[in-house]
């Protein structure tokens, strides 16, 4: 189970960062998009950045912040979700398991990495 945890925290990692750095550094040629106008550009960079902060803190191996990945899975996926909202508001349906999927095993590792008390 451990190895499955790693490989698929390590694809997530890419594909949650990926993201984030594409909407850092293509801002300019998505801004015409969907809800791009509503929010910002100072706020979409800082979630870009977030969402590559994030991935990274998936990736670590735990040290002493032994919660540090159930975290960063955690706030991806809150992240995702919230994306999923906008994308839902402005575009209707189509396209969202783009959004639920990765949610959802965000939410699965999250689960099994986070420490259990040994009382």
């Amino acid at each position: 189970m451990n190895i499955l945890l790693w490989v698929l925290q390590i694809l997530l990692a890419i594909w949650e960062a990926v993201g984030g750095i594409y909407v850092v550094s293509n801002y300019g040629k998505i801004a015409n998009g969907w809800a791009l106008n509503d929010l910002p550009k100072p706020l979409w960079i800082a979630i870009g950045l977030l969402q590559v902060l994030l991935a990274i803190g998936l990736i670590l191996p735990r040290t002493k912040v032994r919660k540090l990945n159930s975290i960063a899975a955690s706030l991806l996926g809150l992240l995702s979700l919230s994306g999923l909202a906008l994308y839902i508001q402005y575009t209707g349906f189509p396209g969202i398991l783009w959004g639920v999927l990765p949610a959802i095993l965000l939410a699965f590792v999250a689960y099994k990495r986070w420490p259990v008390s040994k009382s």
